[in-house]
């Protein structure tokens, strides 16, 4: 009953929060606190947004010539393309309703006023990208190449370059291709969203024999040339949206956890959810504040003219639930950025009479913190571009329901018939006609290449590198390594040079000694050598080896950084002219000794060399441990984390020498310079792994010859007198012992104590527990932890203690010790004897205890458990998916009431579980977790 209750109240719960399947309209959708009301017009909706004081709202585009809007790109011609989708939120694969169209302003009034369907027949397309020769769309469980070969701007060939993207959460589908600095098209993949990427039979590296690329959340790209699919980096939630700063770093906006990061090649980042792979070691985000509520969609790096210098450089971002554009500034940081909020923007005349806008500050003085918000609760900002004219464009998907959840719940209540595409201009602004960027001489595109605006700079970047003309990259080499070019317009160049194939060691060698050395210092452009180097292995040679790491080292955190990275795509070791040195993994774990430590401490370059070193270890952990010994100082403050994390790797390397792995800890711990936590960690890395059975027979001889050395270790440190127990040393065992019948030590050592005993089986445990815990006079909290500890002592003898002494224990420790008897069959059989005596009540062994009782191999054990209860049915209730299915029914067709389900969860779940702010952080938080918490139920 008590559990039918719980059931019963989460259920009401979770109606407040959802509708049925059958179409029941929710009144306030997750994340709104009202009733989002009637749908605005365009012309009503632009009315009611806050801009900056000098700033006005246009409507580029309305329902119809828009609809359901998804994704964006602007082409060469100043066009929109846009995906519409209808189907959203269908899982299953296959033709759709949805399509693809062109929007077009012919006579340079701001206002769309051609419309064309390029493609139909899709099925959620969610990301869309303009360029070399055709349209790239994802459109799960593929990305599409789609050509209009006779001019009537219509699709009519379709190529699969990859497929395999999941659509297990269609909200979270490959999204927001991006063209980057580097030529490559990137996108993003949400967490919840699994896949199995492959080459389509077409691509040319196609590999029937290939496992396909594994992940959930992360960045993605692929070359528009060779076809080459590539993981970038992995991790953060549901990402959406991706931006590229002037020095040509990524950024993403993403949802739930923090909103902005800052994406490096090869790094991890942290997760929403779901699994890391082994030893893993997330990067965080490169923010500490938060902005209103936490569902992101899209993102830009703002740089025109069009604006006044303080709107320029800024990542302006989509906020779904706070219906606005947050803005925030990026950086530097060491190798990576930090990101602030925005200072503010002046506010315009009556702007806080809304109270949806948020300020900065207060009295005359307060200023905008947000740059847009929209005072419309069906607003849904999904992307975010600047245009040609250098303004800042805000495509609106427009709907009530701005959650997955509600989608699911109520496709039917979807508004699918409104879309609007905006335009965000300052005063003195006039429309006009863009310039076709494709009707542009390759002389007229290099000189756009420094253009104010990051439009016509990138989108001449990319042009560029489709026509690939030879004399045009020799220009665009000599620009890039000519001293007044301006940074900016260099790193256009180079993203040209790239995506041609014209990268040469000549140019590289050039490129990468811009320093003293060098006409001037660019650490940034060495930066992009090295990038280049990683994305063109065949212009690197042997020769670049000595520029990186033999002569006076490149002292640049950026160059580092993208060394690191570099490092597993061209390991240094390869390059070597000797045939005897391509299989020395120590020549690469030298390199990333150099980049971790020839400079100050910065933990984004830790975080991307353990990416690297990681494989090392594994594949050649005796080179490793020599490594670690040669060339790693403690005086570098970045070299412990990345110790703390190898000996967790090394004790699972059944190749490893076990000697050696013990004068590894032994020289750590005689460090003067390693700090306590690190000695202690690596002891209690080392102790788990003993415990696990990590280490083979002969590698635990090793060990234990090789700490044995350092007998002082026993006395002075008690986590080694644990290492020692579990290799089962004697002396160490006996000075444990001690420790857990030493009624002054403190409560964990003593456990630990009894813990290292329990794994070694050492003898005589159970009367250390009668002298310990026999009785009451130890504390009650230490005899319940230690009862649960003797789990692992097969001693038919602990059964017989445990007996003894129930009827001397109190009521809260009587079931610990009902569950511990029920582990084992010689345990059981002295509980039940004494239950048979009628000296411990029947009744305090549940239901699944004597399951598990039940499925002991034992007959004399089966035979007194008849005996005592009869006969013990292991099957499940033939109804019980009939009852799941009767509450599964009325879920579904019973409507919720918000308001009393809102009180009900403050008065009863709220008090473990979280939801969009409110409650308590003790099970999963409701705002997130919900539709699992359902299905569970």
């Amino acid at each position: 009953m008590h559990r039918f209750l719980i059931t019963a109240i989460l259920t009401a719960a979770f109606l407040s929060l959802s509708s049925s399947s059958f179409a029941q309209r929710l009144e306030i959708p997750r994340r709104h606190e009202k009733p989002p009301g009637p749908p605005l017009s365009a012309e009503e909706a632009i009315k009611k947004m806050v801009v900056p004081e000098g700033f006005s709202v246009e409507i580029v585009a309305k329902e119809p010539d828009v609809v359901n809007p998804v994704g964006m790109a602007i082409d060469e011609k100043g066009r929109f393309w846009i995906t519409e989708s209808f189907e959203y939120p269908r899982r299953e694969a296959g033709p759709g309703k949805d399509r693809i169209k062109v929007l077009e302003d012919t006579d340079g009034d701001g206002v769309v006023d051609k419309t064309t369907i390029f493609a139909e027949g899709l099925n959620i397309p969610s990301g869309i990208a303009v360029g070399h020769g055709g349209v790239w769309v994802a459109n799960s469980p593929d990305i599409l190449f789609m050509q209009d070969t006779d001019g009537d701007l219509k699709a009519d060939k379709i190529e699969t370059v990859v497929t395999g993207f999941g659509r297990d959460d269609t909200h979270e589908l490959p999204n927001s291709l991006t063209w980057g600095p580097d030529g490559w098209l990137y996108g993003l993949n949400g967490v919840f969203n699994y896949c199995n990427v492959k080459y389509s039979e077409t691509n040319p590296n196609f590999d029937p024999q290939h496992p396909g690329f594994k992940f959930t959340c992360a960045m993605f790209r692929i070359h528009p040339r060779t076809r080459e699919f590539q993981i970038f980096a992995e991790g953060t939630s549901n990402p959406w949206g991706i931006a590229f700063n002037g020095d040509g770093e990524a950024f993403i906006s993403a949802c739930v956890i923090d909103h902005l990061w800052h994406i490096v090649e090869s790094a991890y980042y942290i997760r929403q959810g779901g699994p890391y792979p082994p030893h893993t070691w997330p990067m965080r985000s490169i923010v500490d504040h938060k902005h209103q509520k936490a569902a992101f969609c899209g993102i830009t790096w703002f740089d025109s003219e069009a604006y006044p210098e303080e709107y320029r450089d800024v990542l302006y971002m989509g906020n779904i639930h706070g219906g606005c554009i947050n803005a925030d500034i990026a950086e530097r940081s060491g190798s990576t950025y930090k990101g602030r909020p925005h200072p503010g923007f002046p506010a315009p005349k009556g702007a806080f009479e809304h109270d949806t806008v948020r300020k900065i500050g207060e009295g005359d003085d307060a200023k905008l913190a947000d740059f847009l918000t929209a005072n419309d609760a069906w607003f849904m900002p999904v992307v975010q571009k600047v245009g040609p004219d250098g303004c800042l464009y805000i495509l609106d998907w427009y709907d009530r329901y701005h959650c997955y959840q509600d989608a699911n719940a109520d496709p039917a209540g979807i508004e699918r018939e409104k879309g609007r595409l905006y335009r965000v201009v300052y005063k003195g602004h006039e429309n006009k006609k863009a310039e076709d960027l494709g009707a542009k001489s390759d002389d007229e595109l290099i000189v756009l290449l420094g253009d104010s605006n990051v439009y016509n700079r990138t989108t001449a970047s990319r042009l560029l590198g489709e026509r690939a003309h030879e004399a045009t990259a020799d220009k665009l080499k000599s620009l890039v390594l000519a001293r007044e070019t301006p940074r900016t317009k260099k790193i256009q160049a180079i993203g040209s040079i790239s995506v041609m194939g014209a990268v040469s060691n000549s140019f590289l060698s050039q490129l990468i000694q811009l320093d003293d050395r060098g006409p001037y210092s660019d650490e940034i452009l060495r930066g992009w050598a090295v990038r280049l180097g990683g994305d063109n292995p065949k212009a690197f040679s042997y020769s670049l080896y000595d520029l990186f790491l033999e002569a006076p080292f490149d002292r640049s955190l950026v160059v580092r950084r993208n060394l690191a990275a570099w490092q597993q795509k061209v390991p240094l070791a390869s390059l070597s002219n000797k045939p005897e040195d391509k299989q020395q993994a120590s020549w690469d774990m030298n390199a990333l000794s150099k980049i971790l430590t020839e400079n100050e401490s910065d933990q984004m370059l830790a975080h991307v060399v353990w990416q690297k070193l990681l494989p090392l270890i594994k594949s050649s952990p005796q080179d490793a441990v020599c490594e670690l010994f040669n060339s790693w100082t403690f005086e570098s403050p970045e070299i412990e984390p990345i110790l703390e994390r190898a000996i967790p790797v090394l004790c699972e390397r059944r190749s490893l020498d076990g000697g050696e792995l013990g004068r590894l800890i032994s020289d750590t711990i005689d460090s003067e310079d390693a700090s306590e936590h690190l000695k202690n960690s690596v002891v209690q890395s080392l102790n788990q792994a003993l415990r696990q059975g990590q280490l083979s027979p002969q590698q635990r001889e090793e060990l234990h010859a090789s700490l044995k050395k350092a007998n002082h270790y026993l006395d002075e440190r008690p986590a080694i007198a644990i290492s020692m127990t579990l290799l089962g040393d004697e002396d160490a065992m006996n000075l444990v012992r001690r420790s857990f019948n030493d009624s002054k030590a403190t409560q964990n050592i003593r456990l630990e104590s009894l813990q290292a005993l329990v794994s070694a089986k050492a003898p005589n445990i159970v009367k250390d527990i009668s002298d310990s815990i026999g009785g009451t006079n130890a504390p009650k909290e230490f005899r319940i932890k230690v009862i649960e500890a003797i789990g692992g002592v097969n001693d038919p003898e602990i059964g017989k203690f445990l007996v003894d002494n129930y009827p001397t224990w109190e009521g809260d420790v009587k079931p610990r010790v009902i569950e511990v008897l029920t582990q084992r069959d010689s345990w059981s059989i002295s509980l039940l004897e004494e239950i048979k005596a009628e000296k411990i009540n029947k009744d305090v062994v549940n239901l699944n205890q004597l399951k598990r009782v039940a499925s002991f191999k034992n007959d004399e054990l089966q035979d007194l458990l008849t005996k005592v209860y009869g006969q013990i049915r292991a099957d499940q209730r033939s109804d019980r998916q009939h009852i799941i299915n009767q509450q599964r029914d009325f879920l579904n067709g019973t409507p919720g009431d918000p308001h009393k389900g809102i009180a009900i969860f403050k008065k009863v779940c709220g008090q473990c579980h979280k939801m969009y702010g409110e409650g308590a952080e003790v099970g999963p938080d409701g705002s997130r977790e919900t539709r699992y918490v359902y299905v569970d139920i």
